[in-house]
């Protein structure tokens, strides 16, 4: 099935008239008419009924119409976009957020790179840790920000960018909101909530543990909206990275321990080439202020992020 032939048969459609279809086409009659009946061949079937005064579509061609007209149209599209991206129009990216990382910690960098690249198009997808990975190796991210407690393919290479803290989340009328800050003895004993498949809490337990502070766990969620919902209904305390955007009725504090805290790094697959985005993104995440203070850190790693 070649795109001129559905072309061809959209016109036909469109006009029930071959004659003045090729005229639209720009094509004799003739070869648009055998272009339409590679078409019937290639699917089995007629799409048109040819009389004399008359050319109206089979049931075939009705219901073939719909999807043809999309495939059309998905064609079309690519072509414009890859024009685009050739002449230099357009430049789109594709970042992959682990569902720790939250949004608010990259605006000012999305802000620079919509400033500074001509035509930023922007697709911004926030997944757990597997699926993303795979998806990025599976080439549906340009690049995808992770927690450094995941460990990373050897196919991925890596750049620490900033460190950020972990803060626990508890109602704003709690007894213990009224502290500035928190340590762990005073959280022993407390319930927590659980977070599914993520290395970060996991690091947390075992720092308490190790501290011989124990704590709770009976309930379980899969992403912050939810953690902060039972949070906010009683169900224990959570634990949150410091950018992450908090509901009504919560309020954050730190953790006087030092070890509450994780690295943030981009990753991309190795040898894939960069898109002119791709390029301006990393480059500008890497010299971007937050990346001072751990510039000593921030390199290739291969494994983890």
């Amino acid at each position: 099935m070649e795109m001129h032939q559905i072309r061809y048969f959209l016109a036909v459609a469109r006009t029930l008239n071959f004659t003045r279809a090729a005229e639209q086409c720009n094509v004799a009659q003739p070869s648009l008419t055998r272009a339409v009946q590679k078409l019937e061949e290639e699917l089995g079937g007629l799409l048109l009924h040819r009389e004399r005064q008359h050319t109206h579509l089979t049931e075939l061609g009705r219901l073939m119409l719909p999807h043809l007209e999309r495939t059309f149209a998905a064609a079309q599209a690519a072509k414009s976009l890859a024009r685009g991206v050739s002449k230099g129009e357009m430049a789109p990216l594709r970042i992959g957020l682990s569902e720790t990382i939250s949004t608010t910690a990259l605006i000012g960098l999305l802000e620079g790179l919509k400033s500074c690249v001509n035509g930023f198009e922007l697709t911004l997808a926030q997944l757990p840790y597997k699926d993303l990975v795979a998806r990025a190796l599976d080439g549906a991210f340009d690049l995808v920000f992770v927690s450094d407690a995941h460990e990373l393919p050897d196919r991925m290479r890596s750049w620490i960018l900033f460190r950020e803290t972990y803060r626990l989340i508890l109602p704003a009328g709690h007894r213990l909101a009224a502290l500035p800050a928190l340590s762990l003895a005073e959280l022993a004993g407390s319930e927590m909530i659980d977070q599914i498949d993520c290395p970060d809490i996991e690091r947390f337990k075992a720092f308490c543990a190790s501290a011989d502070i124990n704590l709770r766990y009976r309930h379980r969620v899969h992403g912050a909206e939810q953690l902060q919902r039972l949070v906010e209904a009683g169900f224990g305390f959570g634990f949150l990275p410091a950018n992450m955007p908090l509901i009504g009725g919560l309020v954050a504090r730190d953790l006087v321990e030092a070890e509450n805290a994780r690295n943030v790094a981009v990753a991309v697959v190795a040898g894939r080439p960069f898109t002119s985005a791709t390029e301006a993104c990393l480059r500008l995440a890497r010299t971007r202020e937050w990346a001072i203070n751990d510039a000593r850190q921030a390199g290739p790693a291969t494994a983890a992020a």
